[in-house]
């Protein structure tokens, strides 16, 4: 079973898509909740999957409570989709406290593209999501699911570019009016940016830029503040990162190439997940003629064949798994081929429990 550090209050769940990640945070979730912990799962994948893989038929923006298993006694589960109009919006509110001017914000029209189609918005809207939610009572512990790789990236950037994009010094450059008696050459020119483009978009598309430029610089000293706690955080060790990863050649590959963008960043990642790393009650050292009934007999041999090409496949996932354990200091996991369907709390349950440690961590 994967163990978390107890005082362990924030976990990211990174990695390319199509491992099983949604699938591995909602276990974990789960699994927290089952020994007594009140957790929030949050998912920031646009595919939507953590539904799916808690068993129900939808979940909001705003946390859902999930029903334990039949005869588990424990914390709370809660889980939410971040849906990034509806979160934007939450932010905006919440950062204005004053109605009249969030309102002037959500009918500008920069920020309606803003909030709803521009991809880096997500970023910024689960960086925001992630700061409600630790600062939240409610929760001991909060799991985010990111997206596939090169998205979890943006999110895990977020913070830091959202203070750059918010640097007075940019706003101002932008907002200087062409009068003003500073005449800067650095100054003047975004007046004359802004001139030529009036010029070429028009100026209610300019007057909408501008108007949103300064109702975000007057928000930024509390976003600022926001992101670089959640950079903080992120950086604590309240905080660990989860690699899931297939257990192929491939899969390693990126695994590691994931791995090298977490440490980039200056994060610290705890743990490897490998999916799909093995078969329960599949030995591979069990690779001899079975015996069959009677009935079978004429199938023995093509069922030796299958029991040693699966035997074969997972001495190979082990080969890969060592040696990327040669290479690294995390604690490496590995997770079974499910024996069942995922779609159901008391599945998910027994396979996460299913897991196995490959190398705890040190």
């Amino acid at each position: 079973m994967i163990a978390l550090r107890v005082d362990c209050r924030l976990v990211f769940c990174v990695g390319v898509g199509g491992v099983g990640k949604t699938t591995f945070a909602a276990a974990l979730g789960l699994q927290e909740a089952c020994a007594g912990r009140s957790v929030l799962v949050l998912t920031a994948d646009p595919a939507r999957r953590l539904a799916d893989a808690l068993g129900l038929y939808g979940l909001r923006d705003v946390p859902s409570t999930i029903p334990l298993p039949d005869g588990v006694e424990g914390g709370e589960l809660h889980a939410a989709m971040l849906e990034t109009k509806a979160s934007a919006d939450a932010i905006i509110r919440r950062a204005a406290k004053d109605e009249t001017r969030a309102q002037r914000v959500f009918e500008n029209k920069i920020y309606q593209a803003f909030s709803n189609t521009l991809a880096r918005s997500h970023a910024y809207a689960a960086m925001e999501r992630v700061h409600e939610a630790i600062h939240d009572p409610r929760y001991d512990l909060v799991i985010v699911d990111t997206p596939p790789a090169q998205s979890a990236i943006e999110i895990l950037e977020a913070p830091a570019r959202l203070v750059r994009f918010l640097d007075q010094r940019v706003v101002r450059w932008f907002l200087q009016p062409l009068e003003e008696s500073d005449d800067s050459p650095r100054l003047r020119g975004g007046a004359l940016t802004r001139r030529l483009l009036s010029t070429i978009a028009g100026e209610s598309l300019v007057t909408a830029l501008t108007d949103f430029l300064s109702e975000m610089a007057f928000l930024r000293e509390g976003f600022s503040e926001r992101a670089r706690d959640v950079r903080d955080t992120m950086r604590s060790s309240d905080t660990e990162f989860i690699l899931v990863s297939s257990a192929d050649s491939m899969g390693v590959e990126a695994a590691r190439s994931v791995a090298d963008e977490v440490a980039l960043r200056g994060f610290s990642l705890g743990h490897v997940v490998f999916n799909r790393a093995f078969i329960p009650g599949v030995e591979v050292t069990d690779v001899a003629d079975g015996r069959y009934p009677p009935a079978l007999a004429e199938l023995a041999p093509t069922l030796d064949r299958m029991r040693r090409s699966v035997a074969d496949e997972q001495i190979r996932k082990r080969t890969v798994i060592e040696r990327f354990c040669r290479a690294q200091s995390h604690g490496i996991w590995v997770l079974p081929e499910a024996t069942r369907p995922l779609g159901s709390r008391s599945g998910l349950f027994a396979w996460i429990s299913a897991g196995r440690s490959v190398r705890p961590l040190a």
